[in-house]
């Protein structure tokens, strides 16, 4: 552990403590013969103190004044968990409510939470489950926006997590760069744990070919696994409904999409979810698949030890007045 003062010109100081030793004040009890005195192990056990304490006295308080700290520093660690990043679609599409519920009046919808509010409520749990792993967050409409690097900062990553309730979303949404973004959060980190992008959205789309051989690449690159929770709107089939169909990708962009992912090299695993329940299932689902082994590299702060040295200097303190007050100054 490295150590550190914030004014090193202070520490010259430090000869001062020898002035108790040179300029020592003598106290005498006149008495005829000391032969007659037996010895006394306690009082020189004292009269060593009353050298030593003003000693470390003055040096521990010449040492808090300089400013004593440990400068931040990265510590490895051990957990069990993921780097995950969170890929969160914000299109207008998700400020609907499910495609699984139900209406009387298909307009009185008011009293139905969107897709998107939901989605960020069980995030939020699934990172409050998770307390060891890495977490980085995007959210994408029409170009994707990072909200939160890879970090284990629970409170962080809640408030990110919750950052995007707010307003309402644009009517384009491009998975395609989102996904590329959310992909190189793992650009030049060492491998040190399982890898995941989470991907949580309710559209598709029709990538050309060079989008989809840059994610492909980028998945195989850096070792990720990708996670696609599809929430299905209302009138949707799904992304499972007729897949074989030839025209699949001309009736629905997401089952376009579905078929890409699936016939990638790389680990991929899908969930098609219409309500609430089926979400929560599905990131429940996530947390159960991926629990392995992983290091990661903690910042820990800089630590202020000037406090701790005035603790210990107002102990010695104390300790001188308590020794001057067994003095005996006089024989009875």
């Amino acid at each position: 552990m490295s150590i550190g003062v914030a004014y090193p010109w202070v520490l010259w100081l430090l000869p001062l403590c020898l002035a108790p030793l040179i300029f020592r004040r003598q106290n005498t009890v006149s008495y005829p013969s000391l032969m007659m005195i037996p010895r006394d192990r306690l009082s020189e056990a004292i009269g060593v103190l009353q050298r030593i304490v003003p000693v470390l006295l003055i040096a521990i308080l010449i040492i808090a004044i300089s400013g004593l700290f440990r400068p931040p520093e990265e510590v490895e660690r051990i957990g069990t968990g993921a780097h995950i990043v969170l890929l969160l679609d914000r299109s207008r599409s998700m400020d609907q409510p499910f495609g699984g519920q139900t209406f009387n009046d298909p307009l009185a919808t008011a009293g139905f939470d969107s897709k998107g509010t939901v989605a960020r409520r069980a995030l939020s749990d699934f990172v409050a489950s998770r307390g060891e792993d890495m977490f980085g967050m995007v959210v994408f409409s029409t170009y994707p926006i990072q909200v939160l690097p890879l970090t284990d900062k629970q409170d962080v990553i809640q408030a990110a997590i919750q950052a995007g309730n707010i307003g309402r979303g644009l009517s384009e949404t491009d998975v395609g760069l989102g996904l590329i973004q959310a992909i190189r959060f793992f650009e030049n980190r060492p491998f040190t744990g399982s890898r995941i992008v989470m991907l949580i959205s309710d559209g598709g789309a029709k990538l050309d070919l060079r989008t989809r051989e840059r994610i492909e690449n980028l998945l195989e690159r850096h070792r990720v696994v990708l996670y696609w929770i599809y929430i299905r709107s209302r009138n949707s089939p799904g992304i499972w409904n007729d897949v074989d169909n030839p025209a699949s990708g001309e009736i629905a962009p997401a089952r376009a999409l579905h078929e890409f992912f699936e016939s990638m090299d790389t680990p991929y695993r899908a969930y098609d979810t219409e309500n609430p329940q089926a979400l929560e299932r599905a990131i429940t689902d996530v947390n159960r698949l991926q629990n392995l082994p992983v290091r990661y590299k903690v910042l820990v702060p800089r630590r202020d030890f000037s406090g701790i040295c005035y603790g210990i200097a107002l102990a010695l303190l104390l300790l001188m007045i308590a020794e001057k007050l067994l003095e005996i100054t006089r024989w009875r």
